[in-house]
């Protein structure tokens, strides 16, 4: 549960360190398919909120072809995110 608690302190260079960390060889093996993807929602969740939009964006890309598996509160994030930095005409595109 550590590495979900990190992303809690909303420091986006800290996450960045744990998911480089994370990536790095097999360490990923380590969470189990629950925990990973609750580790992705809640750094997806960071990114929304401390990003720019066009970071957001290219993480969401990468991140959902991969295992992880937007929650809800990721695409209402998401849908934030957009709103703020004017960019809605981007719904389409990543519906």
């Amino acid at each position: 549960t550590g590495l979900l608690q990190c992303c809690d302190l909303k420091d986006i260079k800290l996450a960045y360190q744990l998911n480089k960390a994370l990536e790095k060889g097999d360490n990923w093996k380590f969470l189990d398919v629950d925990r990973l993807n609750g580790y992705w929602s809640k750094f997806f969740s960071l990114l929304c909120m401390m990003e720019q939009i066009e970071v957001v964006l290219k993480w969401y890309k990468e991140m959902s072809s991969s295992l992880f598996y937007p929650s809800p509160k990721n695409i209402l994030d998401l849908l934030q995110a957009l709103d703020a930095a004017n960019q809605l005409e981007v719904i389409p595109s990543v519906w």
